[in-house]
């Protein structure tokens, strides 16, 4: 009967399906008939070894020690955890402070040595020494994954992604601009040579005006550069990287393979329906194949598919590229696709690990076409969503994590014991966990809400997002004993806590994990923008692309023109 056991549990902070039937294993017994308190693990390696939450480890220890000194009051436990928020809950931050969490945010990308040129030895990574000029060359590795070794260390997923890289590249490149660092400048650009010429990326078919692949992004650096794989909401984000980077560092290089890939999506996208498959692929095998051509999801008359998370990012990219080129199908294919989706809200969504994330992701095209189209149907989608998702906003800026309707859900909490940790998952097990997610929901609400604050001048909103932005800036890691962490994001935090705590259930990118895009790109590229006291809109305003729009209409749209 022992007093503690280790076991593969579902939930959040219970074991919400209890014991039954699940293996355990004894951590911590009473030998029987003698008095001997038998540990089966280091309990006293609790710091190092980063236990958590920290409220759990107390109780065990007055435990441990009322067992070893009957009828004694146990001493009290008082200590720093060595991976922790930078600020505690109730801090009054100054500029000084928000400042330099974006510049701790950048250098991060150097200490944690994600940006290192590497040397694979067996299994294991052996870094080398990167000279300045260098960084970025071979782009960025993906994340730190959500486990914590022995000594408190975590490992690194080596894929090179081109959204990781891209989205890094431009907070890089913001402080490059901000602080006239020309280290920041020279990797930033590095990293956006690598997914568009140093790469395969960007090469092959994809490069190839008679491809239909042609100006897709690849999901991924690999070794076959036929296997491509196409997320529309991942190289929504891949070009959003790149046309920051590009007004940061004063330059148009990269403004035609921008233009070729938005273009990409579009011919790929239904004007009957808005939509286009959250995927294609270059595999013939594939359901979503582009071996058959780009023209059977144009010319498609029912697809529907109502999941901001997948669809929403390339929307708001269409309604970017019209202000620059003013070319009019643009905009009828997002109002339409956009107008479908708000008819299907709430009940029809199709939400990947929570509704937070899909209102978090719609709010940016809503908010880019109100910049467009100022009409009261479009300012009250805005204002409903906007709504919606700030209803679970908590004081301290958290925004809290809710699920949608059951059967609705791409990747819902696990549903045994057995489930938990084979898949993708939510950082909750159910809705009233106080949690906020940095990997799908609050790094682009900061974008989106920002965005929506700038064209409505909504003081409820800049508020929220003042407050969001705080919230940012006091959770970011601070740990002396881990350099490699420090001033990063991880994905969730458990804002009553004030701590990195969530179910871990999700395969790969849990609690602990930090994604050099999705999460520190974003999050440090808005806190340089606010820095800049501009929004994204008007920072990338006066992108010169639309000079290269009337080659890239001939080479792509012809067929469509004609028609």
């Amino acid at each position: 009967q022992p007093d503690m056991v280790i076991a593969r549990v579902a939930g959040f902070d219970y074991a919400v399906y209890g014991l039954d039937h699940t293996k355990t294993h004894p951590l911590l017994f009473n030998l029987p008939s003698t008095d001997a308190l038998i540990a089966t693990t280091k309990l006293s390696h609790f710091i190092t070894g980063r236990y958590a939450p920290k409220d759990a480890w107390q109780p065990v220890w007055n435990y441990i020690f009322k067992f070893l000194r009957p009828g004694e009051s146990p001493p009290a436990l008082k200590w720093e955890a060595s991976v922790r928020p930078a600020w505690p809950k109730d801090k009054q931050l100054s500029q000084a402070d928000r400042l330099r969490a974006a510049r701790k945010g950048v250098e991060w990308y150097y200490k944690s040595n994600l940006l290192a040129t590497i040397d694979e030895v067996n299994k294991g990574v052996k870094i080398k020494i990167t000279p300045d000029g260098t960084y970025g060359k071979e782009g960025i590795r993906e994340c730190f994954l959500s486990k914590i070794r022995y000594d408190g260390s975590q490992p690194v997923s080596e894929t090179r992604r081109a959204d990781c890289t891209s989205e890094s590249a431009m907070a890089i490149a913001l402080r490059g601009m901000i602080d006239d660092n020309e280290r920041d400048k020279t990797t930033a650009a590095n990293m956006q040579d690598y997914i568009y010429v140093n790469s395969l990326m960007r090469q092959g078919p994809r490069n190839d005006p008679e491809s239909p692949e042609f100006g897709f992004i690849d999901w991924f650096e690999r070794k076959n550069d036929n296997e491509g794989v196409y997320y529309a909401d991942d190289n929504a984000r891949v070009v959003m990287g790149t046309i920051a980077t590009s007004i940061a560092l004063k330059t148009g290089k990269w403004d035609e393979v921008v233009m070729a890939n938005i273009l990409a999506h579009y011919r790929a996208t239904s004007p009957v329906t808005g939509f286009k498959p959250r995927r294609l692929d270059a595999s013939p095998e594939s359901g979503n194949t582009l071996a058959k051509g780009w023209r059977p999801y144009h010319e498609a008359k029912n697809y529907y598919h109502f999941a901001p998370h997948y669809q929403a990012w390339i929307m708001a990219m269409y309604l970017w590229l019209y202000d620059k080129t003013k070319y009019e199908p643009l905009l009828d294919v997002a109002k339409t696709g956009i107008e479908h989706m708000m008819n299907a809200y709430p009940d029809e969504w199709h939400w990947t690990n929570g509704m937070q994330q899909e209102r978090a992701r719609m709010i940016l095209p809503l908010a880019w076409l109100l910049r467009i189209e100022d009409t009261p149907q479009h300012r009250a989608w805005l204002d409903r969503m906007v709504d919606d998702l700030l209803a679970f906003q908590d004081a301290c800026g958290a925004i809290r994590e809710d699920l949608g309707s059951a059967g609705h859900g791409q990747y819902a909490p696990p549903e045994s014991n057995a489930a938990y940790g084979t898949s993708e998952a939510p950082l909750i097990q159910e809705n009233g966990d106080p949690v906020a997610d940095m990997l799908y929901t609050s790094n682009f609400a900061f974008l989106s809400l920002t965005e929506a604050a700038a064209v409505t001048g909504d003081e409820k909103i800049k508020k929220a997002v003042d407050k969001l932005a705080d919230f940012m800036v006091k959770i970011q890691v601070r740990s002396e004993t881990h350099p490699e962490l420090d001033g990063a994001w991880y994905r969730a935090f458990e804002y009553r806590r004030w701590e990195y705590w969530a179910s871990n259930a999700d395969l790969g990118w849990g609690v602990w994990s930090t994604e050099t895009g999705w999460t520190q790109g974003w999050i440090n590229a808005m806190l340089m923008l606010r820095e800049l006291n501009t929004n994204y809109w008007d920072f990338t305003s006066k992108s010169a692309i639309a000079n290269t729009f009337e080659k890239y209409k001939k080479l792509m749209l012809e067929d469509i023109e004609n028609k």
